[in-house]
């Protein structure tokens, strides 16, 4: 009697958990091979520190920062009266360091903060950051004058020195 013996052939099954475990091995070891996105790393870059020109650590990309242009402020109108400053007349303020009180509407679904950086004489510095946190800073801007941001624009009504406080309106 003879005995044949026929090969044994792998499920289908058996054969993707294979390749699947390959895949996993494959991605879990050592370094990947530089890609058109990861350029290689040179022995002097790493020897360097990452005091050479374009070195980085860990292989990633330094990004030079954009210098962001400030928000423009459109000077108030000819023949404009000014209120008395700090009478209190702005539908909104801010204290140096905080942000405005009460918070301004959302529009299109956006929100929309306004910080007082500071006060120099009759001049506010702001800075506008609207809903995902990108901040940019408004020119200095003083009583009378406004300032569109996206879907907000606010008119000065108050620069105040001694309390360290600006007030505004909105006015679209």
């Amino acid at each position: 009697m003879s005995t044949r013996i026929s090969p044994v052939r792998p499920s289908a099954a058996r054969l993707a958990g294979a390749l699947l475990a390959l895949m996993l091995v494959a991605a879990g070891c050592g370094e990947s091979a530089p890609g058109p996105e990861q350029p290689p790393s040179s022995p002097a870059a790493s020897d360097a520190g990452g005091s050479e020109p374009g070195a980085s650590d860990d292989g990633g990309q330094t990004a030079a920062a954009v210098p962001q242009e400030k928000y423009s402020v459109t000077p108030a109108p000819e023949g404009f009266t000014p209120p008395e400053p700090c009478s209190g007349e702005g539908a909104y303020f801010a204290e140096v360091g905080g942000t405005a009180t009460p918070e301004l509407p959302e529009r299109a679904g956006e929100t929309l903060t306004i910080t007082a950086e500071g006060i120099d004489g009759a001049d506010a510095q702001l800075t506008a950051t609207i809903g995902d946190g990108s901040s940019r800073p408004i020119q200095d801007i003083t009583l009378g004058e406004s300032v569109t941001i996206d879907l907000w624009t606010i008119s000065v009504t108050s620069v105040c020195e001694d309390t360290q406080q600006v007030e505004f309106d909105l006015i679209d």
